[in-house]
């Protein structure tokens, strides 16, 4: 039996990745397992479940119900953990924190927090440009467009100084 999806059009959801360097490229990554976004294409949620093989534990598509796997999306208000993390590393290992929301399609389940997907891509991002260094942000900002979705900037120098001002960029752009 196949499962229909519970949306028609793609569920926005906000998240926070970091801007890392792979490969020569300013990409996208997600802040807990060490995936790759891809530029122009959506990335596909795949279950991470350490499998040992005398439990039998079955390969499943993800998300499965009864797991934890998917692309995961939040509201707004879980952003600043997120954000509070990123932004202690950014200095040290040339780590930058970006925060966008993202589509959510296929199959999507719901929680309390927000959502988690089979597929996903970058609708909107901004960029914290105020702790980057001159040629870095540009680097940043310029090789972030690659995902062809608009990229902004944000000066704000704290967790809630770029919430606020997402929020209000965000209040502009509705």
């Amino acid at each position: 039996m196949s499962v229909a999806p519970d949306y028609v059009e793609p569920v926005l959801g906000w998240r926070v990745w970091y801007a890392v360097e792979d490969g020569g490229a300013i990409r996208l990554s997600s802040i807990i397992h060490k995936t790759m976004w891809p530029a122009g294409v959506p990335l596909a949620a795949t279950c991470r479940r350490m499998r040992i093989p005398f439990l039998s534990t079955r390969r499943h598509a993800a998300p499965a119900a009864e797991c934890r796997c998917g692309i995961y999306a939040t509201t707004p208000p879980a952003l600043r953990e997120y954000l509070a993390v990123g932004s202690a590393w950014a200095d040290v290992v040339r780590i930058v924190p970006v925060l966008g929301r993202a589509s959510l399609w296929g199959i999507v389940h719901e929680s309390e927090h927000g959502w988690r997907a089979s597929f996903a891509y970058p609708r909107e991002l901004y960029v914290p440009v105020a702790t980057l260094r001159g040629r870095w942000a540009e680097r940043v900002v310029r090789e972030l467009r690659s995902y062809r979705v608009p990229v902004r900037t944000v000066s704000g120098t704290t967790v809630d100084g770029v919430l606020d001002e997402v929020a209000t960029l965000t209040a502009l752009a509705a």
